[in-house]
């Protein structure tokens, strides 16, 4: 069987990847899965509008 998606290889710290195989069996995903579900999140975040970008008042309290 083929691939279509490319594999890639990461490190993570033995308590990272024991919160992801607990999240990822909670979700009835695999690893991989659920680490793409996170991901496709954060895009989506970066697609919404955030009203408090270039706002003027959030300029003065920084």
């Amino acid at each position: 069987m083929s691939r279509i998606n490319p594999l890639i290889h990461i490190r993570l710290e033995p308590s990272v990847k024991d919160f992801l195989q607990r999240r990822a069996k909670q979700q009835e995903r695999t690893m991989g899965a659920h680490i793409t579900f996170l991901l496709r999140q954060e895009m989506e975040k970066e697609k919404a509008p955030d009203p408090a970008v270039g706002s003027k008042s959030d300029a003065f309290h920084q």
